[in-house]
């Protein structure tokens, strides 16, 4: 877990840095009006006008995805920002695992000569949000650790 998340403008900005930040937010359960219930729920976006949030989105552990308006949710319990290795909805996880091992490998293809520094950085990162064993069924993380670290140089003209 990396914090507990006070409300939905905190999800919002999880969702919107997800690429700085890493991981998901995941709620122990969704309550609607209704009376449905949803457990382990990965929240995957919100909609919002201006700084009015009109809806939620999320994905149940059986892979259905819905968007809810925001006056027919009664209650979020528990909303996680978590490292994508650390969520409980397994659909969700497989989903993003896949999507930042599919970035992962365009990244590494790209810079395959030698890493910048925030590259580097960026790689160890993503490998540390999906966990390297998820990392090393894809990539060779020797490859990672053996790499030179490419300098910028500015050049004057």
């Amino acid at each position: 877990m990396l914090y507990q998340v006070n409300g939905l403008k905190d999800i919002h900005t999880v969702l919107v840095n997800e690429r700085k930040m890493g991981g998901a937010v995941e709620a122990e359960f969704v309550r609607l009006r209704s009376g449905e219930e949803f457990t382990n729920v990965a929240v995957t976006h919100i909609d919002m006008a201006g700084s009015i949030i009109y809806s939620v989105s999320f994905i149940t552990e059986e892979g259905k995805r819905y968007i809810i308006h925001i006056n027919d949710i009664s209650m979020i319990s528990q909303p996680t920002h978590k490292h994508i290795k650390s969520l409980n909805n397994s659909f969700y996880k497989q989903l993003k695992t896949d999507e930042k091992i599919k970035y992962l490998t365009k990244l590494c293809q790209l810079n395959e000569d030698g890493f910048t520094k925030p590259v580097l950085q960026e790689v160890l990162h993503i490998i540390e949000d999906i966990g390297s064993d998820s990392a090393k069924k894809h990539m060779d993380l020797d490859l990672i650790q053996d790499t030179k670290v490419v300098k910028m140089e500015k050049r004057v003209s």
